[in-house]
């Protein structure tokens, strides 16, 4: 019995549906939650040194484990290196043609490639300035969270790209939110999809809020005058605590 015929074109239509759903679930887990993690945590500082640095604590408890960095590879850098380059070839296949059909669809379309293309050029440069895994910048010190990041904030060129990069990065997460719940079917008819616009608008809000108001602390804190009173469990400072400077 002569084996099934196999249509290339069948194959390469099921492999390019597949990444396209892998890449718009990638933006949501683990990349828009990790997001929203570190949005958070950089907030924290809103609340004081101390409540930043306890949130530093946290999540470099997996260093003392040993698998923190793992982690980050496996489960942060390796699924925005994904995302990333399936959105450059979506960026570069595609033809938004604002200039002939200026819809708004067909605008946020072009602003989605745009802002994401902006973002991971700003994603690596925050790795290449503060993390381990680009080597040349001023590396974030865990043990002086506060220090090392209002250290690091103080070049005069941070200012402007980092909030650059902040709401470019927001944005194409907040209408990745968007997108992704049209395209997994979520949300269906029009009504549906503004109400779910208006949310992850909404979304997008507060997420470049907190951002810009974190780098804005660092940007304006005294490292000199810094000061860590020793937090509880549940990242309160101890009452009648004396304060130590690092």
């Amino acid at each position: 019995m002569a084996d099934a015929a196999v249509d290339p074109n069948a194959l390469g239509e099921r492999y390019h549906f597949l990444i396209r759903r892998l890449h718009s679930l990638s933006g949501i887990v683990p990349v828009g939650v990790f997001l929203c993690v570190h949005m958070s945590v950089n907030a924290s500082v809103l609340a004081g040194p101390a409540r930043f640095q306890f949130a530093v604590d946290q999540i470099h408890k997996l260093a003392n484990l040993g698998i923190l960095k793992p982690v980050e590879v496996l489960f942060i850098f390796l699924p925005i290196a994904f995302h990333a380059y399936v959105g450059a070839w979506i960026w570069l296949t595609g033809k938004p043609e604002i200039m002939r059909y200026p819809h708004l669809d067909n605008i946020r379309y072009a602003v989605q490639r745009w802002t994401g293309i902006i973002a991971i050029v700003f994603i690596l440069a925050h790795l290449w300035h503060v993390h381990w895994i680009i080597p040349g910048g001023t590396e974030f010190d865990a043990h002086a969270a506060a220090e090392s990041a209002v250290n690091a904030m103080a070049s005069l060129w941070v200012g402007p790209v980092y909030a650059l990069g902040v709401l470019c990065a927001v944005f194409h997460f907040a209408n990745g939110i968007w997108t992704f719940l049209i395209t997994w079917g979520v949300t269906i008819g029009p009504g549906s999809q503004r109400r779910s616009g208006w949310v992850c608008g909404i979304i997008g809000v507060v997420l470049a809020l907190m951002g810009l108001a974190a780098l804005a602390k660092f940007k304006s804190m005294d490292v000199s005058a810094l000061q860590h009173p020793p937090v509880t469990a549940t990242g309160k400072v101890e009452p009648g605590a004396q304060t130590t400077g690092h």
